[in-house]
Order: C-alpha cells, then structure tokens, then sequence
C-alpha cells in the first residue's frame, strides 16, 4: 500500500488545533545563553507556503523555578515536626515538604533574550547562501504553543519521596504546566526516617538533594522537505523482529528475561535497543530510505530518519517514561544528568499485527513534513534550596503541643481531569465531612466545588476542625457526590471514606480516553465503501454509552479522534465497525472488546465479493443499525470479563 506525503502529514496532525497554535521551523533554530546562565533555545515560525524564514521566533520551556509571592517570597515549605510524646504514647514526629514551580522567562529575561537573538540572527546570516539573510526585524513573541496530550508530563524523582515507608503521602497537581508561569504544585508528609534523610541531603556538604523534577513537554515543528521517498517492507520488519527477539536481550516486564515464549504485549524496548533495532533493519533492507543528493551525515538526512524512527515506533507501540534508575555520582557542579534512556516503548499487539498485515508502505518526502517533538526539563532541588535554607517562613521546625494545634485543616484537593470535566460531564462535586468525638457532639461539614469555586478559590478546598477534647484527632470519614449534567447524582449511595489529614485527591468516576481511528481512503474505495464508522460501546457513570467515530472517503482523511469518558474501574470499551457501502447500504461487522485507544478499520477480504456469506451477515447486521437498540442495552454484557466492568 502506498501513501503519499501528504496524508501522513494529515494523520500525524489530525488532532492540532492551528488556531492558537503556532508549527515551528526545524531550521531556523537560534540558541543563547543569558547573563544568569538560562539557556533559551528560539525556533522561528514556520511558512506554510515556502521554506522561507520568518523573523517571529518562540522560546522552549527553560528557567525552571520556584515560584514566588507578592512579596517575594518563595513558595517552599519544609516543615520539621515533633511531638513532646513519644510515639509509643501517641507522639508524632516528622515533616511536611510543599513547594510550588514555575517556567518561562522573567520580562528582563525576554528583553536580553530577544537582544541576543537580533545578535544570533546578525551573525548567523553572515554566512553565504543562509536563509537568515532573509530574517530582517527578528522578535522574541514569546513561548512555544505545547501540546496537551503529553503522558507523564510531570515525574518526581527521589528515593524517599519514592518510598511509601519514609512518605506515607504524597500529592501533586498531576501535570506539567503548558503557559509560563502556571504552577506545579508537591505536597509530601515525610516520617520521621525520611524526614532526616531528606534533610540530610539539603545540607552544605551535599553536592545534589535527593529530589529531582522531571518535565515532559511536545511542540509541533516542521522538518526540511528532500527529494526522497522511505519504503517500509512490513513481512520482512516482522521476520527481523522475530530474529531480534531471539538475539538480542531486553526488558520483558512478566519475568525479566527474552520474550521468546511470550506475546508481543509484554515487550518492551528501550531508546537504546530502538535505535539498535532500527539500524538492522535499515540493513537488512525492511526499511530504504532513498534520498536524493544528500550525503548520510547531512543534518536533514539525520532529521528526516530520526523522525521516521518515531512515527515508526509509534505505529506499533506506546511511547512512556522509562522508570527512574538509580543516581550515578553527581557532576562536580551538582546538577542532575538524566539516564541516556529516558523512554521505552511498549509494543502494542494490536497495532503491530495491522501493521504486518500492510505488507509494504511508500512515505515520499517532497514536501515538508510537520512532526511532534518532545523536550523534557531536569532539575534538583539544590538549585533553588540555598535560596531558601534561610528563611524561616520557608524552613524550620515546629512542635504540635503547641495550642494553635488543636485546630486541624481537612483539605480536599481537586484532580485536574475532574476540573476539565466542569461544564461537560459534571456540575458540581459535593463533599460530606464526619468526626465523631469521644464526647460532645459529633463533627460535620460540607463544601461544593463548582465553576464558580474553581474561578474565586481553586482546586483546593480546605475544613477546619476543631480537637477539643477528642483523644482521636486523626481519622475522620469524608464523602464525596458528584453531580451530572441532566441532575443525577453518581454514585446514588455514595460511600463513606476514611480521610487524611495531609489531603485528599478528589478523582472524578470517569477517565478521559482520546480513541482515535484510523483507516486508508484508498482500500474504502476500492471496496466500494463511502464511509466508516468506529461504533464505541462503553460505561459511563455505571450506564452503557454509545459514541460513533465516522471517517469518509470525500475528504482523504485517514485519521480522526473523539475524547470518550469511560468510568474509572473499566479497562476499555467494545466497539464494532460500520460500513456505509454505495449500493447495498450499511454493513455492520461484529462487536468485539477492546483496551487500547487505537483501532484500525480492517476490511475482510470476502467483501469484495458481495454474495459472500460474511458480506450477506454484515448486510443483515446493518438492518439493525436503521433501528437501534437502547443504548441502555446488554452489548458489554458479553466482555464485562475481559473489560472488568461492573454495573452499578
């Protein structure tokens, strides 16, 4: 099967929205370094007409910081506490560490980083035949536009942080912030074993603490436009898969050894055994790629091929974090390297078999092809520490006898997926608080977060109880309601939860998925299909849901996506594929379970022949699409084993 250029550029960017968004230029790229030391890396945006230059450049994400207060002060808490008791008689002692961060530039930042880049750019375009001659009023307009859909944006890395012994709790508002200046909030309660050996580590002989941040960002950009084309031989990638597998030693995540015996699901492959893998198959000739007039070291060869290896890797698996591996020595300046494998990529069955079953694709490359690309931010926590060791309403110590502490906060906090449901999926949350005293009457408290809530205090929503003379300050029982668009309430009963004094993550019943569906024009056609629709059956809310996904034949588009909300506890959803044929009407093929967020419209071979006894059942199947079934019906009914879906 061939594609052209042109509809890989539309499958990779289905998804983007060009109307806030800016796709950079590849190649008009100018990197400073500030007075500070604040490395600043400027794309220029991108003609879409022309490889020409522009002279409007936006900045990465750089300058990760923490933030500050109107007065200065940064946000950074490290709280020791103790107790006169001990804790044999019901002392407590330990610490809380909350701090929050930022990125972006300060506007001095930007005035000295748009003066470099008129100096860059100066001096760039000295050199005989450089598109820079072009770049006459180069300006700093500000950050890059990020992509939302970036898995495990946000990562901590640390021992004790990581250590449910040393920290029984841990919270963090999830995400990587995709403006400058958004924040990223972390809220830990440390015992007091890990409280020590943190603190150990922020000491003056230390040369690196033991906490780490980790942020994941994607922007679109635009690589050089060759002469060339990249055949993919899918039968022979398969056979030097299979011989790879057998050779070459790599991470199984059931038992850690090759998975000769086991199925592509559990494989895994790290950057390093990517590239390997790879190369051998540009040896073996499974992949060629032909490119006219250009020698294999150039820049633009590099580009090109490191961008096929991704979009190659993302056709048959998933792309995730690599776990944290242990920390090498730190550099004599003290800042964190991250390991040279940052990712690993999951081979997906699914996806790889459609792929096999392609058995050889042709990508042109006469025009520009626009890509995602990631950048990831690193830094220790020693970077910002000594700027604060200090300052007392930063760090310093504390002991719970003290009578102030006989009022407690109960602090809910509200997940970020639940705050983008507001408006669509949910009106409002509703939290019942009890606590019941040795003596007195009991305690009870309620609090509603809605838009409103959100827009005047936040996502975090706090009670304050009161001790008096209860001997059992740290329990109490919270309950959390959610109310639905069209005014039902879920769950009906909800239950009562035992709470923590630290915090309390507020996740909303249902998950976001984005399913995207993916089928050729070109096969519909000559099957004399004009429409395909993925046909999605899911719970919601405890209630079976129905969503349609169509792609047609008129426009050329091979890809489209939905965001579908699928209750927490469910592993996926059943779907089924719909044909619209332009003389026999709807063919609907079978239902069937599914749990990962890709499907791809696969067109039995015996439609072609239109007496067939698969095309008659799928003609007859299609009658009951003209007269559907409650979506309240029994379809999940037969997967609720493999979908692990229970009804409420």
């Amino acid at each position: 099967m061939k594609n052209s250029i042109l509809k890989l550029i539309l499958m990779l960017l289905m998804s983007i929205s060009f109307v806030n968004a800016q796709v950079l230029d590849s190649q008009n790229k100018v990197a400073v370094a500030l007075d500070d030391g604040t490395q600043v890396v400027m794309y220029g945006r991108a003609k879409s007409l022309d490889n020409g230059f522009t002279g409007e450049y936006y900045y990465l994400p750089t300058n990760l910081r923490l933030s500050k207060r109107d007065d200065g002060t940064p946000e950074f808490l490290f709280l020791k506490y103790t107790t006169e008791q001990r804790a044999d008689a019901g002392g407590v002692q330990g610490a809380l560490m909350h701090f929050l961060m930022e990125w972006g530039l300060s506007d001095t930042q930007m005035k000295e980083a748009e003066t470099k880049l008129v100096a860059k750019v100066k001096d760039l375009a000295k050199t005989p035949g450089t598109p820079f001659k072009m770049v006459t009023n180069p300006k700093l307009m500000g950050p890059a536009s990020l992509r939302s859909d970036t898995p495990e944006s946000f990562r901590i890395i640390s021992a004790v942080l990581g250590d449910k012994g040393f920290t029984p709790s841990i919270v963090t508002s999830g995400r990587a912030p995709l403006l400058p200046g958004s924040k990223i909030a972390v809220a830990s309660r440390l015992e007091k074993n890990g409280a020590q050996l943190l603190a150990a580590t922020f000491e003056k002989n230390r040369s690196i603490t033991d906490v780490s941040l980790d942020l994941r960002f994607r922007y679109d950009i635009l690589t050089p436009a060759v002469n060339g084309r990249i055949v993919v031989n899918w039968s022979k990638v398969d056979e030097m898969y299979q011989e790879y597998k057998r050779d070459y030693t790599h991470k199984d995540k059931d038992d850690d050894t090759m998975p000769y015996k086991n199925s592509l699901q559990d494989d895994i492959i790290t950057d390093t055994e990517r590239d390997s893998l790879f190369s051998k198959m540009t040896e073996s000739k499974a992949v060629t790629i032909e490119i006219d007039n250009l020698k294999p070291d150039d820049p633009n060869v590099q580009k090109i091929t490191a961008t096929f290896m991704d979009y190659f890797m993302s056709s048959i698996s998933e792309k995730q974090m690599a776990a944290p591996q242990p920390a090498a020595a730190p550099p004599a300046d003290g800042r964190y390297n991250p390991p040279s494998d940052l990712y690993e990529y999951h081979i997906t069955k699914t996806k790889y078999e459609k792929r096999i079953a392609t058995k050889n694709e042709t990508y042109n490359l006469k025009v520009r092809i626009p890509v995602t690309e990631d950048i990831t931010i690193t830094e220790n926590l020693a970077s910002w520490y000594d700027g604060v060791k200090d300052n007392p309403k930063c760090v310093s110590s504390v002991n719970l006898n003290d009578p102030f502490f006989q009022h407690r906060d109960i602090n809910f906090i509200l997940d970020l997926e639940a705050e983008e449901m507001f408006g669509k999926e949910v009106n409002f949350v509703t939290v019942n608080v009890r606590k019941k005293r040795n003596s007195g009457n009991a305690f009870s408290d309620r609090v509603t977060i809605d838009r409103e809530y959100l827009k005047k205090k936040g996502v975090k929503a706090t009670m304050t109880y009161a001790r008096g003379e209860d001997n059992n300050p740290d329990s109490y029982e919270y309950q959390a309601m959610w109310s639905l668009k069209g005014g039902n309430n879920f769950p009906a009963d909800a239950p009562w939860v035992k709470g923590q004094w630290d915090g309390v993550n507020l996740a909303p019943p249902v998950k976001p998925r984005t399913v995207e569906f993916e089928a050729s024009p070109e096969e519909l056609k000559l099957n004399g299909i004009v429409r395909a629709t993925l046909q999605l059956r899911y719970m919601k809310f405890g209630k079976e849901t129905e969503t349609n996904i169509p792609l047609s034949t008129a426009t050329g588009n091979p890809l489209a996506k939905d965001i579908i909300f699928l209750d927490r506890d469910t592993k996926g959803y059943a779907y089924r594929l719909v044909f619209d044929h332009k003389d026999k009407g709807k063919l609907a093929l079978d239902w069937k379970p599914e749990t990962s967020d890709y499907v791809y419209a696969v067109i039995p071979e015996e439609f072609r022949d239109v007496t067939s006894e698969i095309f008659s059942k799928a003609i007859e199947a299609g009658q009951t699409i003209l007269k559907p079934d409650s979506v309240g019906g029994t379809i999940l009914d037969k997967f609720k084993d493999v979908l692990g879906i229970i009804k409420k």
